[in-house]
Parts: C-alpha cells; sequence; structure tokens
C-alpha cells in the first residue's frame, strides 16, 4: 500500500535494509582501524589472568592421569573398608588420586630439570670455549673446499676477518660500555622468569581447586546451558563442548607424549653416535616437536649447524638420522599415539599453524590445529544440516561426480557431460534459459499487478475522502 509520496512497502523495506547494511559497513571499518587496541586489551587481560589460565592448562593436561587414579582408588578402598558408604569412598579416593598426580607431576618436572640443566650448562660452556675453533674450522673447511677458486676462497677469507673484527668490535664498543643497560635487561629476564615461576606455582593450586572441584563445575555449567537453551539445543551444546574435550585433549596429551618419546630416542641415538651436545639437541628436538609440520625442521635446522661447527661429517650423519626419526615418527610412532585426533587434512594443518602461528606465534602454533579442527567440525555440521533441508546428498563424492542440475532439478554428473555432445548441450542451455526467462517474466507480472492494486486502492481512498 502507497502513501501519500509515493512509497509502497517494498521501497520502504528495501531502504531500510540498505541503511542498516552502510551502518553496518561503516561500524565494521571503524572497529577494523581500532583491531590493533582490541587485541591489546585481549592481551592485558590474557596476561592478568595468566595464573589463571596456567592452573586450567595443568588441570586440563592432568585430569586423564587423575582419573584413572580416582578409579584404581575407588577399587582399592571399597575392598579395604567395606563398611564405610560409596559416597565416602567416593571423596577419599578423589582425595588421593589429585594428591597422588600433583606430587608426581611436580616430581617430574624436578626430576627432569636436575637432570636436564646440568646438561645443558656442560653444552653452553662447551660451545663457549670451542668458538674460537670452530671458526678456525670453518676457515679450514673452506680452504680446503675452494682452493681450486682463489679468487672466491680470498672473499671467503675477507669476509671471515671481517666478521671477528665487527664481532670484536661489538664486544669491545657496545656489550662492555652498556654493561649498565644489560644488568637491567638481565635483571627484568630474571624478574620475568621469577613471574612465571609464582604463576606456575599458583597455577598448581588453581589445578588443585580444578580437579578437585570438578565434578561441581561442570554440574553448574550443564544448569547454565539448560537455563539458556532448551533440551535439544541443549543436548547439542554439551555433544560440542564433548567434542572439544576430546579434540584437545587427545591432540595435546598425545603431542606431549610423542614429544617425549621423540626426545628420549633421540638422546639415546646420538650418545650411541656419540654425537657433540647430544643433550641439548634431544631437548631442542623433542621440544620443536610439539609443532605440528614445521617441528622437526624448526629443530633440525640449529641442530644441524651445531654439529657442523664441531664436525661436518657427523653433520651427515645427524641428517640423515633426523630424516630416518622423522619418517618413524610421521608413519609409526605420530598415528599410533595420536590417531585421526583432528580428522584434518595435511593443507588444513599446514592452513592452521601459519593463521596461528602469525596470530599468537609458538601457543597459535601449537593450539591452531585443534582450534581450527573444531572449527572445521562446525562448518561441516551446519554445511550438512543446509543441504539436508534442501533434499541434497552430503557426500563429498556426490559433489565431485556433480556437475549440476537440469531443469527439472535433477542432477547432471560429469561422465554425463562428457558423453553429451555440443550441440545437445546447447540445446538444454537454451531451453533452461528460457524457462528462467518465463519465470522471471511472470515475477515481475505478479509485482508489478500487486503495485497496480496498491495504487488503484490509494486512488480509491483519496476518491472516499474528497
Amino acid at each position: 500500500m502507497g502513501d501519500k509520496h509515493g512509497f509502497n512497502k517494498e521501497d520502504i523495506k528495501k531502504g531500510i535494509i540498505l541503511a542498516g547494511s552502510l551502518c553496518v559497513v561503516i561500524v565494521f571499518y571503524y572497529l577494523l582501524g581500532k583491531i590493533g587496541l582490541f587485541f591489546m586489551a585481549i592481551g592485558k587481560l590474557i596476561s592478568s589472568m595468566s595464573s589463571i589460565l596456567v592452573g586450567c592448562v595443568i588441570a586440563f593436561l592432568l585430569n586423564p592421569v587423575m582419573n584413572l587414579l580416582h578409579k584404581a582408588f575407588i577399587s582399592l578402598l571399597s575392598k579395604i573398608f567395606k563398611k564405610s558408604t560409596e559416597k565416602n569412598i567416593y571423596k577419599a579416593a578423589k582425595t588421593a588420586a589429585i594428591a597422588v598426580t600433583i606430587i608426581l607431576f611436580v616430581a617430574l618436572i624436578v626430576g627432569f630439570l636436575l637432570v636436564l640443566i646440568p646438561e645443558l650448562r656442560d653444552s653452553v660452556v662447551k660451545f663457549t670455549d670451542n668458538f674460537g675453533t670452530y671458526i678456525n674450522n670453518i676457515q679450514n673447511w673452506a680452504n680446503r673446499f675452494l682452493k681450486n677458486y682463489p679468487q672466491i676462497e680470498q672473499i671467503f677469507n675477507t669476509n671471515l676477518d671481517n666478521f671477528e673484527t665487527m664481532l670484536m668490535n661489538l664486544i669491545n664498543q657496545k656489550l662492555i660500555p652498556n654493561m649498565d643497560t644489560i644488568v637491567v635487561y638481565v635483571s627484568t629476564g630474571i624478574v620475568g622468569g621469577v613471574k612465571v615461576l609464582i604463576d606456575i606455582l599458583i597455577g598448581l593450586i588453581v589445578a588443585v581447586y580444578l580437579l578437585g572441584n570438578k565434578d561441581t563445575l561442570c554440574a553448574q555449567g550443564k544448569k547454565l546451558i539448560y537455563a539458556i537453551f532448551d533440551k535439544e539445543k541443549g543436548n547439542t551444546v554439551l555433544h560440542g563442548f564433548s567434542y572439544v574435550n576430546s579434540v584437545f585433549g587427545g591432540f595435546l596429551n598425545g603431542k606431549i607424549v610423542d614429544s617425549v618419546i621423540i626426545g628420549l630416542l633421540c638422546s639415546i641415538a646420538l650418545q650411541f653416535l656419540k654425537m657433540p651436545y647430544s643433550t641439548l639437541i634431544s631437548v631442542v628436538i623433542g621440544c620443536t616437536n610439539i609443532i605440528p609440520f614445521f617441528g622437526p625442521i624448526i629443530g633440525a635446522v640449529p641442530c644441524g649447524v651445531l654439529v657442523l661447527l664441531d664436525n661436518p661429517k657427523k653433520c651427515i650423519v645427524f641428517i640423515i638420522f633426523i630424516i630416518i626419526l622423522q619418517q618413524l615418527d610421521g608413519n609409526v610412532i605420530g598415528p599410533l599415539i595420536l590417531g585421526d585426533s583432528t580428522g584434518l587434512s595435511g593443507m588444513w594443518v599446514l592452513f592452521s599453524i601459519l593463521i596461528g602461528g602469525k596470530l599468537f606465534n609458538f601457543p597459535g602454533m601449537v593450539l591452531g590445529v585443534p582450534v581450527f579442527a573444531c572449527f572445521y567440525t562446525l562448518c561441516t555440521i551446519l554445511l550438512r544440516n543446509a543441504l539436508n533441508k534442501r533434499g541434497l546428498n552430503n557426500s563429498t563424492e556426490y559433489f565431485t561426480k556433480l556437475y549440476g542440475f537440469d531443469e527439472g532439478g535433477n542432477p547432471i554428473s560429469t561422465d554425463d557431460v562428457k558423453r553429451e555432445s555440443a550441440k545437445e548441450r546447447k540445446k538444454r542451455i537454451d531451453k533452461f534459459n528460457e524457462i528462467q526467462n518465463s519465470v522471471h517474466k511472470v515475477k515481475e507480472s505478479v509485482i508489478h499487478h500487486g503495485k497496480q492494486k496498491d495504487d488503484d486502492i490509494e486512488e480509491e481512498k483519496k476518491d472516499d475522502s474528497v
């Protein structure tokens, strides 16, 4: 129905949609300019909650161990205290399981550091003492390699001498005169290390609280979900949280176990091969192996350079060993421990690591895969539901062979298109376009008729008012 200015409801609706879209674009453009401040605020929030986040991570990683110990203690205490109630046994077993889990975790970390720190210290001291020898080894190796190319050899020696001179000037002119500033930076680093240690200690306390009250927290979470959503949607939300838990738990715990095994195998093999800096290299290889896809490369390159400086011949053996170790991890150990915990193809794993690493550095490279796996699964479910509503097959194989649909809505496979002649194809397309044009004309006629009817009614109202 039109008004006195000649606008009808359809025009007003389009105007409102256009104005709303323009407002959304303006707001988005404004927020895009403030995206740096947004991420800065998020960073400050995360920094202020660092102790709680550390506790959540520790509790999440220790939860599977605690569950196993809890079941074992329930079975043991039920046999010892037969007259006690089930509720008391459950609480006592839970307390014992949490205590043993935390003690094992702390003992494992402390023991690992007690073994690792002296070895790392010896490796660093050895590298510092032999730095001059490594420079001479590089120069002698280059002279032997370039003895048939005297001009290149002269350029290499000149650049090496310049590098040594530049290094000495850096020490004498930059480092020594600015020792006060360096001390400040070192002190800041020490303070930062103390803060990290405090965060870990507080995180352990938070982890104990979370493990002890996880049943209550889970129950409160379920109450909140069913208070917001109806039963059907609440079940869907709970199923989603369960899936996220299984993906993150399976991936992180599996990756940590896998990296520990790789680090131990690397240490044993390097000790057997009498490689230099075996402990330091094993730690680097094990830690970087947590990062999917790029981890082995990130760890192998600096370790290979370290071995090359000490003994170029052993560097070749080291590279061959790393290739064998990574093939063993990728084809045997990794699939055996991790299985298909994420359900992502290699392309999506690479994509998630690159995006996560660009946004959140090392944590993003580690957590990018499980986060993207959950997002990918959500998109897959939404896509499947949308296709089911339209009565379409959800199989990827079906769409691989699908070319399109004919005018009757029947699927056309790529095999049928290949067998179809050019003349038949043109005839089918022309017929489809003709039907589309007819439908479009009918829609225009209906819309025009509706507008004409609204105008007639408006004219009748004007006549009546006169």
